[in-house]
């Protein structure tokens, strides 16, 4: 799951119909030291972790194998970008723009989104700890 989370992160440079994840990354040098401290920060969690991590080390192979897994998401990430959208220029990721008297409806079904989101995932995983004990 690491793996696709770094594929996925060179997916997320850019967030428009662009597809180019591999773009201009001389020029990002946070990514870069991001990226490479997570591959470094798994390796050694896998091949040192053990026991604490519940671990144990991978062959090349397993290595290379995780990795092309993850790669998966690159084209999935191309794939998605084909899927014809429309958008609201009004809006931006569902708000609405300052101003506009929208503001009242989605504030109410922010509180929803926050219950959904936050409040049910933890009561359950309370409630699903509880269970077990």
């Amino acid at each position: 799951f690491v793996f696709c989370q770094i594929f996925n992160e060179f997916n997320a440079r850019e967030i428009g119909d662009v597809f180019d994840p591999f773009r201009k990354l001389s020029t990002s040098p946070m990514f870069l030291a991001v990226i490479i401290f997570t591959i470094g920060a798994q390796w050694v969690i896998v091949v040192y972790g053990g026991d604490f991590t519940q671990t144990s080390p991978l062959t090349y192979d397993e290595w290379k194998v995780t990795c092309a897994l993850g790669a998966v998401s690159i084209p999935v990430g191309y794939l998605m970008r084909q899927i014809p959208i429309s958008e609201d220029p009004e809006s931006f990721a569902g708000l609405s723009v300052a101003g506009n008297d929208d503001n009242a409806k989605k504030n109410d079904s922010s509180s929803l989104s926050t219950f959904v989101f936050v409040v049910l995932p933890i009561v359950s995983a309370v409630g699903y700890k509880l269970y077990l004990d």
